[in-house]
């Protein structure tokens, strides 16, 4: 009931935020705020000093998943090795035949990934080889199901395929600038191709299926709730209540899906997506609250911990409720930095835009920002 209400809150602000951003008389209420800071400071000054940061501040919020977990590898890499080359990894029909043939593999594996999303991330951040960066990431993100055994954790799967679609968006938003400075267009091959050419038509096609990506994880939930609500409706302790907030949730889940996914007002959603889902996952993954250090020794609060597990899929005969502390408080981790960077992909759709495949191409969030731009 309280992630359903939370849930509920989560898509209301982002109405709200809609209406607040919506345009009255081809001035938004927001943007009125905009010209007494103008008349104190240059709203383009504020653009040309803080829009890298900012553009670097929503990269590093990307690939945070990408550096915390090739931290983990490599603190941890034996342990990594064996999950996937163990009897329970992906490489287990390998390892029952010839182990040490299946550990190797599983080093050169792991250590192949390690350098993808470490070298990846740092090269994305300092804009050192982006195209080759981002596509290295994309890989990752969609192998580690696959070498984790994790294919059967719908949740892991669905956050791994919302931030492909960020992902997606910036190497699309990577080619259209290097198309508009003549350089060799990543998605198109080519050099300055015309505007109809191959390397725009590509470009437009990668926004389209990273924007569809992007609500992946919400989908999930929305399907989730739907789960639920078949599972109880013949329960005595499922009232009409609950069922009416379950229909509402489920209703703004699609609903805020759906005006992603066509490009109508897109932005605007992600944009207040990208903060609420921030405070989400903090209320739902706060790992540094469950551990501290006391007499030089890491402290574990295992009542808090074992109260919600992460989703994990194991195989039949092992139980999450068999995790050691440390493990639990690993899941919540991994969850809380791949959330972040879920809230770096919405802001990254906010920050460019839908594409040229959208119900509403030219919408623009900040009006007297975009101006001062241009």
């Amino acid at each position: 009931m309280s992630q359903a209400l939370i849930l509920i809150a989560l898509f209301a602000a982002a109405a709200v935020a809609a209406v607040v951003f919506a345009d009255v008389e081809h001035e938004g209420l927001f943007l009125r705020c905009l010209k007494p800071l103008d008349e104190r400071v240059s709203v383009k000054l504020l653009l040309r000093v803080w829009g890298p940061r900012f553009e670097f501040f929503v990269r590093l919020l990307l690939v945070a998943t990408f550096l915390d977990d090739s931290f983990r590898a490599a603190t941890h890499f034996s342990e990594h090795t064996k999950q996937i080359g163990g009897e329970h990894g992906y490489l287990s029909p390998l390892a029952a035949a010839s182990p040490e043939l299946a550990i190797v593999i599983a080093t050169v594996v792991l250590g192949v990934g390690l350098l993808a999303q470490s070298i990846g991330s740092l090269c994305l951040l300092a804009l050192s080889q982006p195209d080759i960066a981002t596509r290295a990431l994309i890989g990752w993100a969609i192998a580690q199901p696959v070498l984790y055994a994790q294919l059967a954790n719908v949740e892991f799967v669905a956050e791994s395929l919302s931030l492909i679609g960020g992902l997606l968006i910036l190497l699309a938003h990577i080619s259209e600038q290097a198309k508009r400075d003549g350089r060799r267009v990543p998605l198109g091959g080519g050099e300055l191709c015309a505007p109809d050419g191959a390397a725009e038509v590509a470009i437009a096609r990668t926004q389209l299926l990273g924007r569809l990506l992007l609500p992946a994880v919400y989908l999930y939930h929305a399907g989730l709730i739907l789960l639920q609500d078949v599972e109880v409706k013949h329960r005595k302790n499922h009232s009409f209540s609950m069922f009416v907030v379950d229909l509402g949730v489920f209703a703004a889940l699609v609903l805020g899906c759906t005006l992603v996914a066509v490009g109508l007002k897109s932005r605007t959603v992600a944009l207040s997506l990208a903060v609420l889902n921030f405070g989400f996952v903090c209320y739902q993954h706060p790992f540094l609250g469950y551990v501290w250090l006391s007499g030089g020794e890491w402290k574990y609060d295992e009542d808090a911990l074992r109260k919600e597990i992460p989703p994990v899929a194991l195989p039949k005969d092992m139980y999450p409720e068999e995790f050691e502390a440390w493990h639990i408080l690993d899941l919540h981790r991994y969850y809380f930095f791949h959330g972040l960077s879920t809230s770096g992909a919405l802001l990254l759709l906010a920050q460019f835009g839908p594409g040229e495949i959208a119900v509403e191409t030219d919408e623009v969030l900040l009006g007297d920002v975009q101006r001062a731009r241009d």
